[in-house]
């Protein structure tokens, strides 16, 4: 698969040499009832692997946020059987002091990029929330 290629909706286009994909898609429902899921990408930078990631981004969000609260992690699956990852659960209070809840999902590919999903409600996620999230991880394929 050329890396080079960037495939969204509405179509492609090459990416610049040295440049990398870093969009963030949101996957909403139309009424607005449901929470949003969204994939973004990132890199595992200076960490050398997705625990160490975690524990770096997990420190950063721990000091910005006040009223931290954070379920043990869990292994999650993408595809069938195409990569394992960790399942992150955890909830704080934004800045106007309403509580946000989060499920994150994140996989490596390669042993340098990260895929993110990511489900935030303001309110403590449903088993129907959950259901929908593990459904569209375990509807990932690889585009070739």
């Amino acid at each position: 698969m050329d890396k080079r290629m960037c495939r969204f909706s509405e179509g492609m286009i090459t990416l610049p040499e040295g440049y990398s994909e870093r969009t963030l898609n949101t996957f909403a429902d139309p009424s607005g009832r449901e929470p949003p899921i969204t994939l973004s990408r990132d890199s595992l930078g200076n960490c050398n692997s997705l625990e160490e990631y975690i524990a770096s981004q997990l420190g950063l969000l721990q000091q910005q946020t006040k009223g931290w609260r954070q379920a043990p992690c869990e292994e999650a699956e993408l595809g069938e059987g195409l990569a394992t990852g960790v399942m992150l659960s955890y909830d704080f209070l934004r800045p106007d002091n309403l509580r946000l809840f989060q499920k994150q999902a994140l996989f490596t590919l390669d042993m340098e990029h990260l895929l993110i999903f990511s489900l935030s409600s303001p309110c403590e996620p449903t088993q129907a929330d959950t259901q929908r999230f593990n459904a569209i991880l375990q509807s990932f394929r690889i585009d070739i």
